[in-house]
C-alpha cells in the first residue's frame, strides 16, 4: 500500500493511530458522514464517491496528479480496522453539522456542536 500511495500512506496511518477519523451518524434516518482531522482542519470525506473537501483533493486528485488524498486513505483504513470515533446526531441537525464544510470562514474547533 505504501508503494501505491507513496507518502500519503504513512500520513493516513498516523491520522488513524491518532484517532482523528470520526463517523457522524444521524438518527433516525441512519445517514452517515465521515470527518477526518488533518494538519490544517477537519474535512468531510465521502467514501462512496471517493470525495474529500480538502485542498489536496481539489488541486491534485481532481487534476489527476494523485490518486487520493491522505484523508480518504485514512478513512478507508480506519473503517477497515474499526479504529474511528462515532458521534450521534438527530436528523434535524444534519444541515447545521454539514454547513461548516461549505463555510469558507470555518476553522477547526469552532463548531460549537456536541454529539
Amino acid at each position: 500500500m505504501s508503494k501505491v500511495f507513496e507518502k500519503r500512506f504513512p500520513q493516513a496511518l498516523a491520522i488513524v493511530e491518532a484517532r482523528k477519523v470520526t463517523n457522524y451518524r444521524f438518527k433516525p434516518s441512519g445517514r452517515t458522514l465521515w470527518v477526518v482531522k488533518g494538519r490544517k482542519g477537519e474535512y468531510q470525506v465521502m467514501p462512496d464517491s471517493m470525495f474529500c473537501t480538502c485542498d489536496d483533493y481539489y488541486f491534485r486528485v481532481m487534476d489527476n496528479k494523485k490518486q487520493l488524498c491522505y484523508h480518504l486513505v485514512a478513512q478507508q483504513i480506519a473503517e477497515a480496522l474499526g479504529q474511528y470515533g462515532m458521534l450521534d446526531f438527530a436528523d434535524s441537525q444534519y444541515a447545521e453539522v454539514t454547513s461548516k464544510w461549505s463555510d469558507p470562514s470555518y476553522q477547526m474547533g469552532e463548531t460549537g456542536l456536541s454529539g
